[in-house]
Formats: C-alpha cells, sequence, structure tokens
C-alpha cells in the first residue's frame, strides 16, 4: 500500500513481535531444561523466525524521512515514535 494508508504503529508492533521471536530463541536455547516439553514452542518459533528479517525493512521504511511527514505519520506521532524507538531498540521493553 501506499505510505499515505499505512499505520506505522501497526507495522512496527509485528516488527517489535519479530524482535521478541528473534529473543526468545535465545532464552529457549540458554536454557532447553526449561522449555524441553514445549514441542509447540520449538516449532512454532521455528515458523515465526523466517519472518524476522521483516522487522529491519519494517523499521528502514519508517525511519525515512519522507515517510515519517505523511498524515498517516503526523496523526499518530506521538505512538508510532515510541513504536519505532522500541523497535530500533527492543531491549528496554524484551528484557526481564
Amino acid at each position: 500500500m501506499p505510505v499515505d494508508f499505512r499505520l506505522a504503529f501497526r507495522e512496527l508492533g509485528l516488527s517489535i513481535g519479530l524482535r521478541a521471536v528473534e529473543r526468545l530463541q535465545g532464552l529457549v536455547k540458554e536454557n532447553p531444561g526449561l522449555f524441553k516439553e514445549r514441542v509447540h514452542l520449538h516449532s512454532r518459533l521455528a515458523v515465526l523466525s523466517q519472518y524476522t528479517p521483516l522487522a529491519e525493512n519494517i523499521e528502514t521504511f519508517w525511519l525515512e524521512r519522507p515517510h515519517r511527514e505523511v498524515e498517516s505519520w503526523l496523526a499518530h506521532r506521538e505512538i508510532n515514535m515510541v513504536m519505532l524507538a522500541t523497535s530500533l531498540d527492543p531491549d528496554g521493553y524484551l528484557k526481564p
């Protein structure tokens, strides 16, 4: 869709979720005993991990100034900025 019809906060929410998949995979790998009976978790993470490169694509798109100057960005500027910052540096949100 053209940028005017896109909602950054929704796309960035997806990006944050994909960043969480990356971190969850690391937690599972570091603590296999905690997750050994979570067979479905492993398969779901494997499927979701295919999409983790989209996070960088989403961030790159919304970091471009012209994309942040359209009405669809400006109408939700505050939440868009928070979501973009969280996606770029998810440790403040995703670390325990």
